[in-house]
């Protein structure tokens, strides 16, 4: 006789852009509880997928990050994760582009140098995949993914996320970003035709998506609230977490069965 398990299925949990929002970020993250007020993991088994972009903007990116730090090494002793990706803005730091960052300029170096560390130590990433979903930050456009396809040889999303992973850190080790993933196109003031995976633009990227064959969760763009394309491939989770104090905030939650809901905190 074989017995059902009854344990339930792995939730995965997408927060956006966080931008130093350190009250909006654990007041999203007790809400989906996932952590309680005391800064202990009560996710169980679950997967916190945090988008990137944890710095600049608000006052608080330092807590943000530390608050990451002790969820991230928690998750794991209850069966669960953290996944953290990199963001533009933590990826300007990186190339030693300091142009949009509001760190105080004597906290550069030493948070660029923690970002090199955990991407060395793989706590760091630039994509994940779960439960039918490619996350990245900012989308991967039909260009894109015509690249992959040239690299990549009977290409799956695992395996495409393994790759991204692979060819990110080993352009940061390197400090060679010359890769299509780092583009910044000409609508986000840079001089390729199209975005990587840090910098597309949502507008620019519904417009370029119907032949990646998979669904993204994406976020960089700022939106007012949630959106979602018709045929449910392109979910933008980028609508401002300071704005969680105020019950305007949602975040995706993808079940073991691959639906995806919103779960919005009141």
């Amino acid at each position: 006789m074989i017995r059902k398990s009854t344990r339930k299925p792995k939730q995965v949990f997408v927060i956006g852009d966080v931008h130093a929002e350190y009250h909006g970020f654990a007041a999203a993250l007790i809400h989906a509880k996932l952590m309680n007020p005391e800064l202990n993991w009560t996710g169980k088994n679950n997967v916190l997928v945090q988008i990137g972009d944890i710095i600049d903007r608000g006052f608080y990116p330092l807590q943000v990050d530390r608050l990451l730090d002790i969820l991230q090494t928690e998750a794991p002793k209850a069966g669960g994760k953290v996944i953290r990706l990199i963001g533009n803005h933590e990826l300007e730091l990186l190339k030693k582009y300091y142009y949009i960052t509001s760190l105080p300029y004597f906290q550069i170096e030493e948070f660029r140098n923690k970002l090199i560390q955990q991407i060395k130590e793989g706590t760091l990433q630039a994509a994940y995949y779960a439960n039918g979903f490619v996350i990245t930050h900012a989308g991967i456009c039909n260009n894109l993914y015509e690249f992959f396809e040239s690299e990549i040889k009977k290409i799956t999303p695992a395996k495409l996320v393994k790759h991204i992973n692979t060819v990110f850190k080993k352009a940061v080790l390197e400090g060679d970003f010359s890769h299509p993933i780092f583009n910044i196109s000409r609508m986000r003031g840079g001089d390729s035709a199209y975005g990587g995976i840090f910098w597309e633009d949502l507008r620019a990227l519904i417009k370029n998506y119907n032949k990646v064959p998979f669904k993204q969760i994406l976020g960089h763009t700022r939106l007012k609230e949630n959106f979602k394309t018709e045929d449910g491939k392109i979910i933008a989770v980028d609508i401002g977490l300071n704005q969680v104090l105020e019950g305007n905030y949602s975040y995706p939650v993808i079940n073991g069965s691959k639906k995806l809901i919103f779960k919005k905190v009141k």
